[in-house]
């Protein structure tokens, strides 16, 4: 599914009728008032939350927004890459340069002549039709926004009847809305420069008072919050049970039952994710590092369930069409996003992880796709989970955590202890424990006198293996400086690139440790998409960069 044509994006309001024949629910996105008092109806446009996340995008079709959003963290994290231009997705993770070390010493610049800022300036436009990749984490984080609230406002209504425990199925009902609205004001304010704090129901109701990104976390946490005070209330029993149920397509794993305690520890690796990643690690001091600690030490445990999004046997009535999910998107057969280098540069020697999940490519490597970047190659083919692998599917296998899991919440822990200085020792001692956990086959690395540098270099390559496609690449490479100007001190060194022959005087590519110059933005302006209907009001945040 690779499409080579420009297509033109009609106003962008259109995205708000949001396809609801993937989940085949009672009409969620515009129900009667009636089927808001029904246990059946509430249920129902609860579940219709994550059809907020398909959208009629002109020229693509029915798409999944938020795996492109997902995607193209992945590709920015450099984790994956993907060097086609559907949903403008390439163009974030265009570097500014590679330079390849001696003897070649060439600096390659990336063919469009632009660095990032000026690529997602110029296609930040309703113009710029689906090429305008900032627009899609926007929509669909304020899709789920809006329905969420919709959802507040009819459980509030006297009229809706609940049976058995009523109390319990509001309390999760009403839970659920206040995770949602957490879950996306974290993504929007650790991502764009600023937004919208809209608590209105209903599509079109909204305001111009643009918040800072940092006042959105902070709204983020708030609803967080109130969720975890709900939860902390609530106990599991069969009505808490069935409702979970009925809110949780069964492709996403919904015998999984989240129970309100690990609920309120998954809110708490979330919180402590809000704070880590939108703050630079050279701007953090102790008081920082023991923030993330309490947060984490009360977060996600060994054997907690995530949220998480799956697919359906055969991709029937799922979210994903086979297609428009991270597994899928890495199957040999769709061609869509592959393996970077980087990320295999980062599994240590003798990792069974990287045995159990990559092999070489069938056919050679793939270079320079379409001439778009010397970043776009890798020998590596992911290993689909039908084969024995974790992260790819060409049959609509697998599923994937969307929020937390216990592995980040360690890893965070162990950032802390690490970065601090407060034990060293501890936070190898928690690599150790997810490396085990993930059957990596590694020694252990506590209190084998590494210094406090090396254990740094153990925590950045065990976070970009063990949270591979977890939604933390990005931000991670953004608070260690990595993706900041080389002028500025960004970069990666000794970064494996497969550089074409044609580069080199040479009949063939090759492995070449280079620098690469990502000089990427740390948040996204505000989409033109939103700024033509809604302007910001006088007395907002900086909306652009």
């Amino acid at each position: 599914m690779k499409k080579y044509i420009l297509f033109l994006l009609a106003p962008l309001v259109i995205l708000g009728a949001c396809k609801k024949s993937t989940l085949q629910l009672t009409n969620p996105n515009q129900p009667t008032p009636a089927s808001l008092t029904t246990e059946a109806g509430i249920e129902s446009f609860a579940e219709g939350i994550f059809s907020k996340w398909i959208a009629d995008v002109p020229g693509e079709g029915s798409t999944n927004i938020l795996q492109i959003a997902l995607a193209i963290q992945s590709n920015m994290g450099d984790e994956d890459f993907s060097p086609w231009a559907n949903w403008g997705m390439r163009y974030p993770a265009n570097v500014t340069s590679i330079t390849l070390p001696a003897p070649y010493n060439i600096k390659w610049t990336n063919p469009t002549g632009l660095d990032q800022k000026s690529i997602l300036e110029a296609n930040n436009s309703r113009q710029a039709g689906e090429g305008n990749a900032i627009q899609y984490e926007w929509n669909v984080c304020n899709f789920m926004n809006v329905q969420s609230n919709t959802l507040l406002k009819a459980l509030d209504n006297t009229a809706l009847q609940l049976s058995g425990d009523a109390a319990t199925k509001k309390a999760l009902l009403t839970a659920w809305a206040y995770w949602w609205k957490g879950y996306a004001y974290s993504r929007i304010g650790s991502i764009y420069l600023a937004g919208v704090i809209n608590n209105e129901p209903g599509t079109g109701i909204t305001n111009g008072n643009f918040a800072g990104h940092d006042a959105v976390i902070t709204e983020a946490n708030a609803n967080f919050d109130k969720a975890a005070a709900i939860l902390n209330n609530l106990t599991e029993n069969a009505d808490y049970d069935q409702v979970f149920m009925a809110i949780v397509p069964s492709f996403n794993l919904n015998k999984q039952i989240i129970t309100p305690a690990m609920w309120v520890r998954q809110i708490n690796t979330y919180k402590a994710r809000n704070y880590l990643v939108n703050h630079k690690v050279a701007d953090m001091t102790s008081t920082d590092w023991a923030q993330i600690t309490s947060l984490a030490t009360t977060g996600m445990v060994k054997g907690d369930y995530s949220f998480m999004f799956g697919m359906a046997p055969g991709a029937t009535n799922d979210l994903s069409a086979n297609f428009y999910h991270p597994f899928a998107f890495h199957s040999y057969g769709s061609g869509f996003a592959w393996v970077s280098e980087r990320l295999i540069q980062d599994y240590k020697p003798g990792d069974q992880r990287f045995l159990k999940n990559f092999d070489s490519i069938p056919g050679g490597a793939v270079v320079n796709v379409r001439n778009r970047g010397i970043q776009f190659g890798t020998r590596w083919n992911v290993v689909d989970i039908e084969d024995g692998g974790s992260y790819a599917t060409d049959n609509s296998l697998g599923a994937i955590s969307i929020s937390g899991t216990w592995e980040e919440n360690t890893l965070m822990m162990a950032e802390a202890d690490i970065r601090s200085g407060t034990d060293i020792e501890a936070g190898l001692a928690l690599i150790d424990q997810v490396r085990d956990a993930q059957n990596a086959g590694l020694a252990h690395v506590a209190n084998t006198g590494l210094t406090q540098a090396q254990a740094i270099e153990e925590l950045r390559s065990e976070r970009r293996v063990a949270l591979y496609l977890r939604g933390v690449a990005f931000y991670d490479a953004r608070r260690w400086g990595i993706t900041a100007p080389a002028a500025s001190g960004g970069g990666r060194a000794n970064a494996n690139v497969m550089v074409p022959g044609s580069l080199i005087n040479s009949t063939s590519a090759k492995l070449l440790p280079c620098f690469i110059d990502y000089n990427y933005e740390d948040y996204w302006d505000v989409p033109q998409n939103e700024l033509d209907f809604n302007g910001a009001s006088a007395g907002s945040a900086p909306i652009k960069n």
